[in-house]
């Protein structure tokens, strides 16, 4: 089974719309499902998705209230015999500040995993966003998934394809500068 794993897409404040070359590339993929990890913005983004595949968003920080009013926190899905757990990954400020400027390699951003996996429980795979920044790696046994993001302030916008078999692969796509 292939999923694409998108996030932080923010359409429209900080992009006007989908970009063509996301939505061409999830086409050409041959996605069986989609998975967005919060910070839509619009809806409308959930139903252009959901016109390429079966699609499973979760609300975001920014997300305005009419989203959240649709979506979920957090899932906990079985795709392919994998559980998968999905959530945006922002916490309470006064827990983000120990970890969220230091970078996923310092000591400190070990209380976002254990965080992220208490809220997930029982999850292989957990996917999220928030950070606007692609993360592939593996802690406590769990394997967690940050697409990067689709909408600026990085001029590089990514997503993921989770290729989800007896093996889990993992497959940062870049897409050209948003313009």
């Amino acid at each position: 089974m292939r999923v694409a794993v998108v996030s932080d897409t923010h359409v429209p404040g900080s992009i006007p719309k989908l970009p063509e070359t996301l939505l061409s590339a999830l086409e050409q993929a041959s996605v069986d499902r989609i998975l967005h990890a919060g910070d839509l913005t619009d809806l409308a983004v959930l139903e252009r998705l959901e016109a390429i595949a079966p699609t499973t968003a979760v609300a975001g920080n920014v997300d305005p209230p009419a989203v959240k009013a649709k979506l979920h926190r957090r899932e906990i899905l079985e795709l392919a015999g994998h559980r998968i757990g999905l959530a945006h990954g922002h916490q309470p400020h006064a827990l983000q500040n120990h970890y969220i400027d230091r970078g996923i390699d310092s000591p400190q951003f070990q209380l976002f995993y254990q965080l992220m996996s208490a809220q997930l429980p029982g999850a292989e795979i957990i996917v999220f966003g928030h950070f606007h920044q692609p993360i592939d790696r593996e802690w406590n046994g769990v394997r967690f998934v940050n697409p990067g993001s689709i909408a600026p302030p990085h001029s590089r916008p990514t997503f993921a394809l989770l290729d989800l078999g007896d093996e889990v692969g993992v497959q940062r796509v870049e897409l050209p500068p948003n313009g």
